[in-house]
Formats: C-alpha cells, structure tokens, sequence
C-alpha cells in the first residue's frame, strides 16, 4: 500500500528554544519511504539526528521568539498485510539480542513489575507468545473504553488499568506492561495511521517475536497495514514528536495520511 502522509506543526514561541521533533518516517515497520521533505521555520540551522532505540530520526533546532510551521510531506510504500499467524512462540530470554533486553523492565509509565500477579492470573494459561500477546490484546480492547482527551501526559498504565478508560498513549502502555510482565519483551511506537478519526499521531505497541518487532493496536481503530512508523522507546517519554525546552506553545496541529 502506497501512502502519502502530510504533517503540519506551528507553534508561538515567546522565548529562545530548543526544539526537538519525531515526525519523519523511521521505516520501522519494513516501509520504504519513495519521497519525503522537510520544511524548517526559515533561516534555522538544524541538527538531523538518528536517535537512539530504534531507527528514530529526530530534528534539532533554535527557535526564535513568533510564530513558526514545521511541515513534513513523506511518500511511504508499506509492508502491506501483516498476517501475525506465522508467529507463534515467544523468544528464550537467554537468546534475545542485546538491543532488545532493556524492553523486558519496567519504565516510567510501564510499571511491569506492579503487574506480574495480575498478568500471570490472566494470561499465564495462554500459549506463551502470540497466544499471550492476542489475549492481551484482545482484554484491553473489550475492558478499557476508549475516551478521546481523557487522560493526562502522566497517565500511567497502572492508571489505566484502574480507572478502565484511556486514549490510544494508554492503550499501547498497559499493552507493553502487560507483556514484558510475561517476560515478553515490549515497546511503544508512535505512528502516522491511515484511516485513524480524527487524524492525528498514533501510539501502538511492538512484542519481539520469533526473531522480529510484531505491531499490535488495542485500540483497533486503523489497520495494522496502514501504518507508517515514526519512533519506538520503552514508553511515551522516549517518542514525542515533540519535544522543546523553553518558552513555547503548540498552536495548530494537521495531520492527513491517505492512500494514493
């Protein structure tokens, strides 16, 4: 599936800051990016940055005080389908890549150590791995009520659990908890979704399976093949497509991802 993503940001600034952003494509889902540009607020010198814990690319620059748009346009070719059925097992902890085991602890807002008894109760009857995974998935879906602006930043997915009612940030946090609380390693990735109402950024989580990052949305509300991978981190913290260190307030925010 080819997908044209078109992102747009303006923000006031009132003092001199630092802005650090997420929106590029990162291709972590297997996408190839035909053609993207990049529109910076003019006379800035940024920094292009590859970031850390997965291919996140990140752009770093000084805005000065008024108003400034940040537009990012981007042709993807996604992987198409994503059939999860070829993955069944999960991985030997002992076996898993380096990279990969700083996802089986617990993080800021994925407190997998609060949540072993809960987890082991009720999935630890489930066939490790995919089996595990889609319980998971599917528990979230049918117990936690989607509620648009419901949550604040600092939700965490012991909040969720508790109070049973999330956005799609929340979703992806208890998702990962749960799972690295069945020593299933866990992360969360922000995304451009195709057919996603109202358009906006994205959250979703990734389990290591068999060898590989597999993508699954509690939320359920845009398919799997119609998502463009932005960054991936141990928790929201490690992936906002915004960042900044100053004075400054978003303003505007437009967002359109079709299909071309």
């Amino acid at each position: 599936m080819r997908l044209s993503v078109h992102t747009r940001l303006r923000y006031e600034v009132r003092a001199p800051t630092t802005f650090i952003f997420a929106v590029q494509a990162g291709g972590g889902f297997g996408e190839a990016i035909l053609s993207e540009e990049i529109e910076l607020p003019p006379g800035v010198e940024a920094d292009f940055i590859v970031g850390a814990g997965g291919p996140n690319r990140l752009v770093r620059f000084l805005a000065r005080p008024g108003e400034f748009d940040l537009t990012y346009r981007a042709q993807i070719e996604t992987a198409g389908d994503r059939d999860q059925r070829r993955f069944v097992g999960g991985a030997v902890i002992n076996d898993l890549p380096a990279d990969v085991l700083s996802y089986l602890s617990p993080s800021r807002y994925c407190q997998s150590d609060r949540l072993t008894n809960f987890a082991r109760s009720e999935f630890g009857g489930f066939p490790q791995g995919l089996g595990q995974v889609q319980a998971v998935t599917d528990w979230i879906f049918n117990r936690i009520t989607y509620c648009a602006a419901s949550s604040p930043e600092g939700t965490s997915a012991l909040d969720t659990l508790v109070s049973r009612a999330g956005v799609c940030r929340d979703f992806a946090h208890l998702g990962a908890a749960i799972c690295r609380a069945l020593d299933l390693p866990a992360r969360i990735v922000s995304c451009y979704a195709w057919k996603l109402e109202p358009p906006d950024f994205h959250a979703v989580f990734q389990v290591f399976l068999d060898g590989a990052w597999i993508t699954f949305d509690a939320t359920r509300l845009a398919p799997l093949e119609g998502l463009v991978h932005i960054a991936s981190g141990r928790d929201a913290a490690d992936v906002p497509f915004a960042a900044y260190f100053g004075q400054a307030t978003l303003i505007d925010k437009q967002i359109d991802v079709s299909a071309t």
